[in-house]
């Protein structure tokens, strides 16, 4: 049995961008992980609201929860940084933490967990999202800092298959390396399961895709680059 964690910006990334890879896994036997750097607090309450502004991290909390047990993970844990708020149509921005201090968590929690296995944000954020990119940077050079071990593998999700390239969300600077179709899957079913349990963000998901329901705005594609890092080192 392997260990996979996937490391991510908020509550919902997991799930939109590796969300049937990470299903497939836990569906093998493996122990599929996640950490999350925020609860996402800065994110939008939903339409109508799931609440109160000020415990939207409590909220997207327990959506986590069900989504992480919808994807058959067996471990979730949150980073004790805060989301900055972001006003509908604003300026996203990352959390208020030095690349020393952000990448030290992660690596902790690295080399507790010890994973085969190493998930998280593309070099380009997706769409340019500062927190999606400061998180692939801090799980980066978290990884640079290990001493005496590595995962066998790093993956950084969204990448780069060429028929995707003009998708917004795909990191074009990352080449893909593996991709998953997940048409007509238990595990495509399973990552639809996970995203509805993201209720406070479905308004969010169908004005940013155009899609009329939470279905059809899960993508069937996943793709993967790999990236490879020993101590103090990182090839791309």
């Amino acid at each position: 049995m392997a260990r996979y964690l996937a490391i991510s910006a908020h509550p919902d990334d997991e799930t939109l961008f590796a969300g049937g890879y990470l299903a497939r896994r836990a569906a093998e036997g493996h122990a599929v992980y996640l950490l999350l750097t925020t609860r996402g607090e800065g994110g939008e309450v939903g339409e109508p609201p799931v609440g109160p502004r000020e415990r939207l991290g409590e909220f997207r909390e327990q959506e986590m929860r069900h989504a992480a047990a919808a994807l058959g993970a067996a471990w979730l844990d949150f980073l004790p940084f805060v989301d900055p708020h972001m006003e509908i149509g604003g300026e996203a921005r990352a959390i208020e933490a030095s690349l020393d201090e952000f990448s030290a968590h992660v690596a902790r929690h690295l080399e507790r967990l010890r994973p085969d296995v190493v998930l998280t944000h593309g070099s380009g954020g997706e769409y340019g999202h500062p927190q999606h990119v400061y998180t692939h940077q801090a799980t980066m050079a978290a990884l640079e800092r290990l001493d005496g071990w590595q995962p066998q593998q790093v993956l950084t999700w969204m990448a780069n298959v060429g028929a995707n390239a003009e998708d917004r969300l795909t990191n074009r600077a990352d080449q893909a390396d593996e991709v998953l179709d997940l048409a007509g899957t238990a595990w495509f079913e399973a990552k639809v399961r996970a995203a509805l349990c993201h209720r406070s963000q479905h308004a969010m998901f169908l004005r940013n895709s155009g899609k009329p329901s939470v279905r059809e705005m899960v993508r069937t594609l996943e793709a993967f680059k790999e990236w490879r890092v020993v101590s103090g080192e990182r090839l791309g």
